[in-house]
């Protein structure tokens, strides 16, 4: 996928998720703008991961916009959330160590 071809539009949950978690703007701007990578999300069929300038930035091609989810910390483990614990995948995630 080729994000230069397309119009970054976010939603009000990454908009919020920016803030809450006091992400730099800019660094959300130069993520997008110059990847370290861009993969296709493994768990949501239809989403890719861009990564860069220690983000990970979630989001899906929609026509000529890619529509930005979520935004979190690249690589960096954190525990999971009761929502997560609720399912089968996050409570093996849990179970490793990893996540509780």
């Amino acid at each position: 996928m080729n994000l230069s071809e397309l119009t970054p539009r976010l939603t009000s949950h990454f908009t919020k998720t920016v803030l809450a978690k006091g992400f730099d703007p800019q660094d959300v701007i130069l993520a997008i703008r110059n990847p370290a990578e861009v993969y296709p999300s493994g768990s949501h069929p239809g989403q890719w991961r861009v990564t860069g300038r220690g983000l990970c930035i979630v989001g899906k091609p929609e026509g000529n916009e890619f529509v930005l989810i979520t935004i979190y910390l690249d690589r960096v483990v954190t525990a999971c959330r009761p929502d997560q614990l609720a399912t089968a995948e996050g409570r093996r995630f849990a179970q490793y160590g990893r996540g509780a």
